[in-house]
């Protein structure tokens, strides 16, 4: 698509952004913007929302970067040398679920530094997680990176041109938007009784779990016949899974033990 935006500014000449980069940082300011406003009806203080955000990026950037390293790992140790463990590890992209479970240890942290009680905690921060990510995959949109398989329709890619390709990037962000939609309508209606966390992370997995059959780039990993995504979403899937059962169990033992 774009991977550049170029800009003509006055004296200044021409100015160069990249794609990803320039979407990314407008998803995190309307994350801060959004996040800011709820946290602030409970009380939160503005150094203490700062200090927040800065160890929610900081997670996301280490989280993701270690899951993409980690689907490196065949290749790093195939004729290993530290140089060419250094340059990979450099070079290499992200991984959003990597991202994820680092925002969510970093909010853990927080959470543990300033004894607030987590699982509240966790449910008002949520909304924030697809909020961020719409704007991610517009950007992956624009740069031409985690695109679609071959098809007889779709959007060409910059690096070719002539191929069209399925825009499953657009089609996460759309499933990205209601999965927003969704969560804060659970935020006001009291009679849900989902928890806004359960809820992302089963609307999510199943989400990108279809999409993965989408995706024709080669860089995510592919491990068996599925890759490193749809297998994580198909552990959460099944941890939601045992856990809806396990409490369901616990109802009906305490149901008889009640009779």
């Amino acid at each position: 698509m774009c991977p550049y935006l170029i800009f003509q500014l006055p004296y200044l000449g021409e100015f160069v952004i990249p794609s990803y980069a320039l979407f990314a940082f407008v998803g995190l300011f309307f994350t801060m913007v959004f996040l800011y406003f709820r946290l602030q009806k409970r009380g939160m203080p503005f150094y203490h929302f700062l200090l927040l955000m800065l160890i929610l990026v900081i997670g996301v950037a280490l989280g993701s970067k270690t899951l993409f390293v980690m689907t490196k790992l065949p290749e790093i140790l195939q004729d290993f040398t530290l140089e060419k463990a250094i340059y990979i590890i450099w070079t290499s992209g992200f991984v959003f679920y990597g991202g994820l479970f680092g925002a969510i240890i970093g909010a853990c942290l927080f959470a543990r530094i300033f004894s607030i009680p987590l699982k509240p905690f966790l449910d008002i921060i949520v909304p924030g997680f697809p909020l961020f990510h719409f704007w991610g995959r517009i950007g992956c949109f624009f740069a031409g990176c985690c695109y679609g398989k071959e098809a007889t329709w779709g959007v060409a890619m910059h690096m070719e041109p002539d191929i069209p390709r399925i825009p499953v990037q657009l089609f996460e962000a759309a499933c990205l938007l209601l999965i927003f939609g969704v969560l804060l309508l659970i935020d006001h209606k009291a009679n849900i009784s989902i928890s806004p966390l359960v809820c992302y992370f089963l609307l999510y997995s199943m989400c990108r779990f279809v999409l993965e059959f989408f995706r024709g780039d080669d860089v995510r990993g592919i491990w068996g016949v599925l890759s490193t995504s749809q297998w994580i979403s198909l552990g959460i899937l099944a941890f939601i899974l045992c856990k809806v059962v396990a409490k369901r169990l616990r109802w009906v033992t305490q149901t008889r033990q009640s009779c």
